[in-house]
């Protein structure tokens, strides 16, 4: 079996068009969500703990939401009271994230990192009202586990 004699396997317009493929199934597929990003307000020197956050703005951004179901460990009752440990997958488009939400926040006061989404920022469903914080962001596949 030989390979397609017209695809080049790597130039740069065939990356252009899967990635504008990607982007429209993200469209077309996919649920509008909000990004938030967390701006440290103030931290603890000697261990890095973040004592004080603001969550000021809120970026729209398509999202595909890969687990069909809540997964995780549900509503827990513990000692701290009734906690809902809900988790679920979803993949952004990481061209869309370079190209829209970074040079917004890229010269914000008091955020950490531009470059992609990272653990503490929030992503609000406005389809069930739910807030959500990130707790992984796996950069390979642009996933965020939250």
């Amino acid at each position: 079996m030989a390979l397609n004699p017209y695809f080049q396997q790597g130039t740069t317009n065939e990356q252009n068009l899967v990635q504008d493929l990607i982007n429209e199934q993200l469209r077309m597929y996919g649920i509008d969500v909000y990004y938030i990003p967390r701006k440290y307000v103030t931290q603890n020197t000697v261990i890095k703990e973040v004592i004080q956050s603001t969550f000021d703005d809120a970026y729209p951004l398509e999202a595909y939401v890969k687990s069909e179901v809540y997964e995780g460990a549900g509503i827990l009752l513990s000692k701290f009271g009734v906690q809902q440990q809900d988790d679920i997958t979803i993949i952004i488009s990481r061209e869309r994230w370079e190209t829209y939400i970074e040079p917004l926040i890229t010269n914000e006061a008091n955020i950490k990192l531009a470059t992609r989404p990272k653990g503490g920022d929030l992503i609000y469903f406005p389809l069930d009202d739910r807030l959500y914080e990130i707790k992984f962001f796996e950069y390979a596949l642009s996933l965020i586990h939250i």
